[in-house]
């Protein structure tokens, strides 16, 4: 779908901006000039602010989106997978480690990535995924219910296709 929303908006790097924005926060285009985050309408006025874009961009996005069938109900279906826990981790006493791969094509990571951590017997607290057609350099996100140790940086960088790990205590 992300090759579609590209192709759509080729001629429009601003549009692409603001079709990129509304799939990263999980809003979804009601109608016209409607966007939503569940029930909670998102002013076309602030989400342009926070884009740097003018709000006749954003809303002239919501045309065109609806003006296609497949687009329009990609977007109506939308919505946002939940709250992060990543930032509230130290009030909670968690810990984060974020997983960078050679190719996130590949299967299986995030199933090792998980096992070598409830090897060392931490619980898992949340996984976050980003998805390799929005994000630039997508990461794999494991908020788990302690900090991990040192150590396990080079148990799961030992993993098949990861490029990268990094700890947060």
């Amino acid at each position: 779908m992300w090759r579609t929303i590209v192709d759509y908006f080729k001629d429009s790097p601003q549009r692409l901006k603001v079709a990129q924005a509304i799939v990263r926060h999980g809003f979804h285009i009601e109608s016209v000039g409607d966007i939503k985050c569940g029930d909670i309408r998102i002013p076309l006025k602030s989400l342009g602010a926070a884009l740097g874009i003018d709000r006749r961009t954003v809303r002239a996005t919501t045309e065109d989106i609806c003006q296609n069938r497949e687009l329009c109900e990609f977007f109506r279906m939308l919505r946002p997978a939940g709250p992060s826990l990543e930032n509230v981790r130290g009030v909670l006493g968690y810990g984060v480690v974020t997983i960078f791969v050679e190719s996130p094509e590949n299967p299986g990571i995030l199933s090792e990535v998980t096992s070598m951590i409830a090897g060392y017997g931490i619980p898992i607290r949340q996984v976050l995924a980003e998805d390799v057609a929005i994000y630039q350099e997508p990461c794999l996100k494991v908020i788990t219910q302690e900090p991990l140790p040192g150590r396990v940086i080079e148990t799961l960088a030992g993993i098949k296709g990861v490029r990268k790990v990094i700890i947060d205590k």
